[in-house]
């Protein structure tokens, strides 16, 4: 007959917690900047501006001015 033990979980204290996720969200912030670069640019032939674009860059500039206003405290 086997004895089954549980294995405790190592508790994380916020420090180490804190670093991994404003890790998390530095990895985040890189991924959205080289999505932006990789959005159509102006001046492409290949493959011109169109209002569709625009609506998109005005909802990513609309989400992110909320979560820097959440960031700072100034949300509107």
């Amino acid at each position: 007959m086997s004895i089954s033990r549980k294995t405790a979980k190592p508790k994380l204290t916020a420090g180490p917690a804190y670093e991994n996720a404003h890790l998390t969200a530095r990895d985040l912030i890189q991924a959205i900047s080289e999505a932006l670069d990789d959005m159509p640019a102006p001046d492409n032939d290949d493959h011109p501006i169109h209002w569709g674009h625009v609506g998109d860059v005005v909802e990513v500039n609309r989400r992110l001015s909320e979560l820097l206003g959440f960031m700072t405290g100034k949300e509107a």
